[in-house]
């Protein structure tokens, strides 16, 4: 299968990175890593053959070696740099690994590699917003809210997740997410009892994750607050959620929280967290209950829930009533929603429009 658009040539050649400037030596081994100050001159200019693009090339005068900028791009070293943008569409679209390759006309492998480049790519984006918000003071108040979503890998009964989300109440932007272990299930069948004990005999026992992960989610939210915040937190009564906040802020904050039985209507009082978790099992295929979709590695899981929470915060409308605004706008993270392809453009930066 092919693109519509694969065979479609650009009517001219056109400089996209013309105001490019590096930040650092993309060698590892240069000495300007260690201390040393990093200097660079202009070496010209090539062209990429799969989209015509013209490329700026660079010396680095610090280490004498060459780069250019296309080192610092996502599609750096992708023979169809349209891909990455296709695929991060899929993801977010709940379309399954495979289905996304048959789409693509290319194979599962590929679609896996653009799996791992995202996830840690929208990581990177979204840890640079909201150290760009810690510069400017951090978040001064606010109410944020804490929920589990549970799915699991390979085995629903023998492998489960926990999958904590933190998000801002009002704006609905996710501000951390994380995943972790959980024991198997009990009462399991002789069959399933058996499975578990060869798995545990080869991998060891499995054990409960879910305080470390919430606490990172909890650390992440500290480390956005500004000295002097007033917020709260509201979560549902599992008793580990209060003594990690104490553990975590080193002082009471404000924790309410609700039965996890009471309807799940707009009366709730976690009902913007269940809304935000019921969309991502809306937009992830491996989230939805019972398919063949589900994830086959927690590490998957982990990259495709960075991607869902940098196109839920900065690419999606803030809801159906607030279709010009990203939740990240609202809460002013960042200045304006973002274009997918923006933020696809190049590696750990904030686009300028935002």
């Amino acid at each position: 299968m092919q693109l519509p658009y694969a065979d479609i040539k650009p009517a001219r050649i056109h400089r996209v990175d013309a105001q490019f400037l590096p930040r650092a030596c993309p060698r590892k081994g240069c000495p300007s890593h260690s201390g040393e100050p990093f200097r660079f001159q202009r070496k010209g200019t090539f062209s990429r053959k799969v989209d015509l693009r013209s490329v700026q090339r660079f010396r680095c005068l610090t280490c004498s070696r060459g780069f250019s900028s296309q080192t610092f791009r996502v599609d750096y070293r992708i023979h169809h740099p349209w891909l990455p943008l296709c695929v991060f569409q899929g993801l977010v679209s709940k379309t399954s690994l495979r289905q996304t390759a048959r789409n693509l006309g290319c194979k599962l492998d590929t679609v896996l590699h653009h799996l791992a480049l995202l996830g840690m790519h929208c990581a990177e984006v979204h840890a640079a917003f909201l150290a760009r918000l810690v510069l400017r003071g951090g978040w001064s108040e606010g109410t944020f809210q804490l929920d589990e979503l549970e799915t699991f890998e390979i085995d629903r009964r023998l492998f489960p997740l926990t999958v904590p989300v933190l998000i801002h109440k009002k704006t609905r932007f996710v501000v951390a997410t994380d995943t972790g272990t959980l024991p198997a299930r009990g009462n399991l069948s002789e069959h399933d009892r058996r499975r578990r004990d060869d798995y545990e005999a080869l991998l060891g026992k499995r054990v409960s994750q879910s305080k470390p992960a919430t606490k990172r989610c909890f650390e992440a939210l500290r480390d956005v607050l500004a000295p002097e915040a007033v917020f709260a937190v509201q979560t549902d009564e599992k008793s580990t959620y209060p003594p990690l906040l104490r553990k975590v802020f080193g002082r009471a904050i404000p924790h309410q929280w609700v039965n996890s039985r009471v309807r799940r209507d707009r009366n709730n009082l976690l009902f913007p967290i269940n809304n935000v978790l019921a969309q991502a099992r809306d937009n992830l295929g491996r989230l939805v209950r019972r398919n063949w979709g589900h994830s086959k590695r927690e590490r998957n899981l982990r990259w495709h829930l960075a991607v869902w929470a940098l196109y839920r915060n900065y690419v999606r409308e803030r809801s159906h009533f607030h279709k010009r605004m990203s939740s990240a706008q609202a809460a002013l993270v960042a200045h304006a929603r973002v274009p997918a392809r923006d933020i696809l453009e190049w590696r750990g930066a904030i686009p300028r429009a935002a």
